[in-house]
C-alpha cells in the first residue's frame, strides 16, 4: 500500500490535496415532502446487495441507476429493480446520471471507497459508504473535510453504532459505572476463517472471466494479472492494495465506543508488538497500542487504547476480572470501579473489582435502522450518526494501527495537525498512496 514517498513528495501531496478541496462542487439540497431519494449504487454484491436493500426499502427511495464491475451481481440487482439503468463503470454511470440522482452508495472493495465517494460529493450527491471509509488515512482526512464543507448528507456503513447493543451500552457507561478509564482493549477474531493473509503475491495470471471487467475492478490500484480465487470476490481483504486488512475491516465496529463513549480524538502516539507484514498481505494477527490524551471520562494522564486481532484477546486482564467466556469481538473499558465489557452482537456486562460479575438491568432502547436514518437526513428529517466528519477520524484511527504494523517494536509520534509522523520519513510514506495513470481524482492527490 505504501507509495514510499520522499518527505518532499509527502508534503507536495499534502499541499496538493488540500488544494484539491477547492475544487468547485455542486451544492446539494436537502429532498422535500413528497419527492423520492433517486438513488445510485456502486458495488451491489455481498454487502453491497445488503446496503441495497436496506435503502431501497424505504418509501422514500427509488433506485435510478445501478453499478457493478460483475454482470452476474449486476444482473441479480436488476432483476430487483427493473427500472434502474445499469453500468459496469461508476465514471460513466456518475457523468450520465448527474441530472438523474440525488445520492449514491458506494459498497466496493476499500480500495475504491474514496475515488468513488469524493467524486459523487463533488457533484453535490449525499454518499453512503461502507466501511472503512477509505483506504489511506490521507483519504480519509480529504473526504472528511470535503463532506465537511459540501454540505452533502453522509454516513459511514457501522450499522452497530445504529444497533441496541451499542446504544443501550452507551447508556450503562454513562451512569459511571466504571468510574474514570484507565484503559481500554478491543478484539476480533478475523481473519482467520474470513479471508486468507500473511499470503506472497501470486505468480503468473488466469484469464478473468468474462462476466467481470478485470481492469475496471483494480481501478486506481496498481496493475497486476487476475488470479482465480484470489482477489474477486472478498478475498481481496487482506491484499494491501485492495483491502486494510483486519483492522481496517473491524476496528470501525469494535474501535467505535472506545472513540464514542470516551470523547477520544487524534492519538499521539501508536506502536505495534506484532509481526510485520508481507509485501502483499497484512499479518495473520497484530497489536497495536494506541495512546490518546485525557477526556473527562478516562485516567486524568490519558488512556492507551489496545487493538488485538487474529483471536488474540486481553486474557491477563480477563484473568483478572473473572471473565471466563468473552466475546469474539469486542471492547473492554478498565477503569478504577471495574470493567465493562461491550459488543456490537450481545449486550455488554460488568465485572465489578473483586466482585463476580454483576448482573445489569439494561435500559429499554431499541435499535434504528441504520441506512433508513441516512434517508431520513436526506430529508433534513434527523442527523446522521456516522457521518464522515466523524467516520473521518474513526477510519484514520483505524489505519493509522496498519502503518504501524510496518514498523514493529517502534513508538511512532503522530502529529495530527501537520498528518504526519514528524521526520519520519518512512513511516509517512504509509500515509497515502499513488494512483494508477488516468484514475486519479481531485482532491485526493
Amino acid at each position: 500500500m505504501a507509495s514510499h514517498l520522499t518527505r518532499r513528495d509527502f508534503l507536495a501531496l499534502s499541499a496538493a490535496g488540500a488544494a484539491g478541496l477547492a475544487v468547485s462542487c455542486q451544492m446539494p439540497g436537502y429532498l422535500k415532502p413528497g419527492q423520492k431519494l433517486r438513488h445510485a449504487a456502486v458495488g451491489v454484491g455481498g454487502m453491497g446487495s445488503g446496503d441495497l436493500g436496506q435503502i431501497s426499502s424505504h418509501p422514500d427511495v427509488q433506485v435510478v441507476a445501478l453499478c457493478d464491475v460483475d454482470s452476474n451481481n449486476l444482473a441479480k440487482a436488476a432483476a430487483l429493480h427493473p427500472a434502474a439503468r445499469t453500468y459496469r463503470d461508476w465514471r460513466v454511470m456518475l457523468r450520465e446520471e448527474k441530472r438523474s440522482i440525488d445520492s449514491v452508495c458506494v459498497s466496493t472493495p476499500d480500495h475504491m471507497h474514496a475515488p468513488v465517494t469524493m467524486s459523487a460529493m463533488a457533484m453535490g450527491k449525499h454518499v453512503y459508504c461502507q466501511k472503512p471509509l477509505t483506504h489511506t488515512v490521507v483519504e480519509a482526512r480529504r473526504i472528511a473535510e470535503f463532506a465537511r464543507k459540501s454540505g452533502v448528507v453522509t454516513q459511514m456503513g457501522i450499522q452497530n453504532r445504529s444497533g441496541q447493543n451499542y446504544l443501550r451500552a452507551i447508556e450503562v457507561f454513562r451512569s459511571g459505572i466504571c468510574g474514570p478509564v484507565e484503559q481500554a482493549h478491543v478484539w476480533t477474531d478475523r481473519p482467520a476463517g474470513w479471508w486468507p493473509q500473511d499470503v506472497v503475491k501470486p505468480a503468473g495470471g488466469d484469464i478473468p472471466p468474462d462476466t467481470l471487467e478485470w481492469d475496471l475492478w483494480l481501478g486506481v490500484a496498481p496493475k497486476r494479472e487476475y488470479k482465480n480465487d484470489t482477489y474477486h470476490a472478498f478475498v481481496w481483504r487482506g491484499r494491501k492494495d485492495f483491502g486494510t486488512g483486519a483492522q481496517g475491516d473491524m476496528a470501525c465496529h469494535l474501535m467505535d465506543p472506545a472513540l464514542w463513549f470516551l470523547g477520544l480524538g487524534q492519538p499521539s502516539t501508536i506502536r505495534s508488538n506484532g509481526p510485520k507484514p508481507k509485501a502483499d498481505s497484512f499479518p495473520l494477527w497484530s497489536e497495536v497500542q494506541y495512546r490518546f490524551g485525557p477526556t473527562e471520562l478516562t485516567h486524568q494522564d490519558g488512556i492507551d487504547l489496545t487493538w488485538h486481532d487474529g483471536g488474540r484477546k486481553p486474557q491477563s486482564l480477563f484473568d483478572e476480572y473473572g471473565i471466563t467466556d468473552p466475546y469474539a469481538n469486542g471492547s473492554l473499558f478498565v477503569g478504577k470501579k471495574g470493567a465493562l465489557m461491550v459488543s456490537p452482537y450481545e449486550p455488554c456486562r460488568f465485572f465489578p473489582v473483586g466482585e463476580a460479575e454483576r448482573a445489569l438491568e439494561l435500559p429499554d432502547i431499541a435499535g434504528r435502522n441504520h441506512w433508513h436514518q441516512w434517508v431520513d437526513a436526506c430529508f433534513n428529517r434527523v442527523e446522521a450518526t456516522a457521518g464522515f466528519d466523524y467516520a473521518g477520524l474513526l477510519t484514520e484511527v483505524a489505519l493509522l494501527g496498519n502503518v504501524a504494523l510496518e514498523f514493529p517494536g517502534q513508538t511512532l509520534q503522530w502529529n495530527a495537525s501537520q498528518m504526519n509522523f514528524g521526520s519520519n520519513i518512512l513511516a509517512n510514506g504509509f500515509l497515502h498512496k499513488d494512483y494508477r495513470a488516468g484514475w486519479v481524482v481531485p482532491g485526493l492527490g
